[in-house]
Formats: structure tokens, sequence, C-alpha cells
């Protein structure tokens, strides 16, 4: 009687399983490396257009409170900022709108890189009684600066009555900068950052101080209104340490909100009126009230 042999399985026997080699776990590393590579540009340009169209939200409300403002206001704009008060936190553009649009989010653009909000955040007065910040208690506004020129100057050197414009003076509100993204200016120091020390971080200046309309200049306290003083920090036109200036922070456009309420975005040599060429010279078309090259 032979004996019966086991018949050998048709299959091959499962080999030893086995991790990844150092070559397959380099290969693996590299792909997934390029693959990053690809997609972080992308979710980087998403994200800055996520805060373009959330900054463009926030400056629809800033207009839509600086028009109730106006509302209770004989058709007057705000000043950017009033005297300091002894002991008590000073009232900006931001605080005087407040109470027509008292959301604090939409005063703080969410564009503003951390090391800028540093610089560029002021105290809401009503969260700092007493001129005192309090961690966790007072809350800040930044990133937007008011045409604080042709709108409302507040300054008043040798006695020179503050400059409210009012709705009737405006000829193109359409094309007429009300709030926009600033990134201050440098306190008249071209070795200083913008925003140094606070400096014009919460308003914005024209290309050419403001002279036929407006405040006839900055009206800086130290020195004459006029094109010899025509930035926030003084100096003459043209000076970059000196003027508070337009951020193109979004997307490589400065968001603001025109007069008659509609947000969007340009190039700052668009809102400066260089749009047209490379040769062009800047004017305050855009700041002026008018859309008139021609007028300061």
């Amino acid at each position: 009687m032979k004996c019966c042999r086991p018949r050998l399985s048709a299959r091959p026997l499962l080999s030893r399983q086995r991790g990844f080699t150092l070559i397959e776990l380099l290969v693996v590393i590299a792909i997934i490396a390029i693959l990053a590579s690809m997609l972080l540009p992308a979710l980087a340009r998403a994200k800055s257009k996520a805060n373009s169209v959330s900054s463009l939200s926030n400056l629809r409300q800033l207009g839509l409170g600086l028009s109730l403002y106006r509302g209770d206001h004989q058709s007057l704009f705000p000043g950017h900022s009033l005297p300091a008060v002894a002991g008590q936190a000073r009232v900006r553009w931001a605080d005087l709108i407040f109470p027509y649009m008292t959301v604090e989010s939409v005063y703080l653009s969410p564009a503003l890189l951390p090391e800028e909000k540093k610089r560029m955040i002021k105290p809401f007065a009503h969260t700092a009684p007493g001129g005192v910040e309090t961690v966790g208690s007072t809350k800040y506004f930044g990133g937007y600066g008011f045409n604080y020129q042709y709108l409302g100057n507040t300054r008043v050197p040798g006695g020179i009555l503050p400059f409210h414009a009012n709705d009737a003076s405006i000829a193109a509100p359409s094309q007429m900068i009300a709030i926009g993204d600033t990134k201050g200016a440098r306190k008249g120091a071209p070795d200083q950052p913008y925003g140094a020390d606070g400096s014009g971080v919460y308003v914005l200046d024209p290309p050419l101080g403001s002279q036929a309309l407006g405040s006839g200049g900055s009206r800086k306290s130290s020195a004459t209104p006029g094109s010899g003083n025509a930035y926030y920090e003084g100096g003459d036109d043209g000076s970059d340490a000196h003027r508070a200036t337009p951020s193109e922070r979004n997307g490589g456009k400065v968001n603001f909100v025109a007069v008659d309420g509609h947000a969007e975005g340009l190039s700052q040599r668009q809102l400066d009126g260089q749009g047209i060429s490379a040769t062009s010279q800047p004017n305050n078309a855009w700041w002026n009230g008018r859309f008139d090259p021609s007028v300061r």
C-alpha cells in the first residue's frame, strides 16, 4: 500500500512581512515634500483671498457706520482724532462711529501680520477707562486709516479751526476713499518701520497735501498748513518717511470703502492716480471728492 504524500498547495507560501527599506522611506518622504511644495502656495493664496474678502466686508460695515454717524451730525464727517485729555483715552474716528457700528471685530484688519499688530493697533476709548489698557478687557482697532485731510482733520495749528467735510461738498462719492488699508507713517525717519511708535496708524494721507479743498495740508500742530507740511508727520510732498501710507496687504491691493459705501481693492499706484502709465505723476483724484486730478 502506497503511502499518501500530502498534496502541495498551488499557492506559494506567504512571504514574511517586512518594513520599508530606507530608500523606500526616503522616496515616500520626497513625494510628500513635492506635493506639499505644490499645495502650500495654493493654500497661502486661498488664505490671502479669504482675508481680503473678509476685509472688504469689514470696510462695508465701517462705511455703513460712517453714513449713520453723518445722519446724526448734520451730514458732517467725524474728525480723525480729538485733542488729548489728561486721564482719558484718546478718542479717534473709530470711537466716534462705534455707537453706529458696535461690532468691534470689523475695525481690525484680518490681513495684519503678527509683527504689524504690535505697531498698528489702538485701543477703543470705551474699553480703556481713564486711558488705562487692561489685558482681557481692552479691545483694539487697527489696519484701517481714515482719509482725514479731505474728510475730517481736527488739528488746530495757529488757531485754525478743524476741518469737517459734509455730504454736499463731495461731488464724486463713489470715487473718493473714506477708510482703507494703512501701514502708518515712519515717524519722519526713513530708517524707521511703518507705524513706528503708532505713527499715523489710523489715518491715510493722499499722495499730495490738500490745498484748494480739504484741510490745507496735514495741519501738523508744529508747522504751517500747506504742501511743505503735506503729511501726518509733516514733510514735503513725496516724503515716504512722513506719509501715512496705503498698504497693499490684500493680495497686492489696497482695500477701501468709498464715501458712497461700496468697497473695492486697487493698487496704491491706482489710488495715487498713477495707474495709467509708469510715468504718470501722482494726483489726489481718488482722495479729493471731485475725482479731479488737478484739484488739491
